[in-house]
């Protein structure tokens, strides 16, 4: 089984990177690729850089030109959700967009013209993720992420996305347009996210002092599932 792994950041991808046996890198479209085997499967983690765009560019290369039989994002996220912390796990039951408006036109907020307003992750690789998270001995929460092109770091912006998505556990700039890519595609997708902040008045300052161990944190379930994954 061939396996694309995306993460949009060094610290998102470190672990990974490291975990590889025979690893061979390049540069393709702007993002770093590096291919090797990990547990029974050949992988190829790709940092894409940050965004939608970038990320939709990435999740395309790796489905058309490397085949990859499924995609996995992995990385760092603000906690809008009740309870969550620094620190804990959520794996996405579904994402979408909260910066997309086309309500002119009769649809929801975050709902891009002709497609669903949530791009649902496959429900195996959901569970596999799941039993990788106990087997680390980590809670992991699952349900909605939200992605755009903001880094959400105010009680406002909360506030206006938690008004159209009240459900949302997480937010962040890539999963929402890897999802979409991968569903246009027919190939089975899921985003992890350890959260790095609250996406608070205080998000910047604790993202950057956070993001590594968080992105460290979710590379290593995603090792996990990768390594116990038949």
């Amino acid at each position: 089984m061939k396996i694309g792994i995306i993460g949009a950041m060094e610290p998102e991808v470190k672990a990974l990177r490291e975990s590889l046996e025979h690893p061979l890198s390049w540069e393709q479209s702007g993002a770093l690729f590096i291919s090797g085997s990990l547990g029974n499967h050949e992988v190829i983690v790709v940092q894409s850089g940050i965004g939608k765009v970038l990320a939709s560019i990435t999740t395309s290369v790796l489905i058309q030109q490397y085949k990859v039989n499924m995609v996995i994002n992995t990385g760092t996220a603000g906690g809008i959700g009740a309870g969550l912390a620094i620190g804990d796990l959520v794996i996405a039951d579904n994402v979408a967009y909260f910066d997309v408006d086309a309500t002119t036109f009769g649809y929801k907020i975050g709902q891009v013209p002709g497609m669903p307003l949530y791009f649902e992750s496959s429900t195996y690789l959901k569970s596999e993720m799941l039993e990788a998270s106990k087997k680390m001995n980590q809670t992991a929460h699952v349900g909605l992420i939200v992605s755009g092109d903001t880094f959400v770091s105010s009680p406002s912006k909360i506030y206006e996305i938690k008004a159209a998505f009240p459900d949302a556990l997480a937010v962040e700039m890539e999963g929402a347009a890897i999802g979409h890519t991968a569903a246009q595609f027919g190939i089975p997708f899921l985003i992890v996210r350890a959260i790095s902040d609250t996406a608070d008045s205080e998000a910047t300052e604790t993202h950057e002092e956070f993001v590594n161990r968080t992105g460290t944190l979710s590379a290593q379930l995603v090792i996990e599932f990768v390594n116990h994954l038949v």
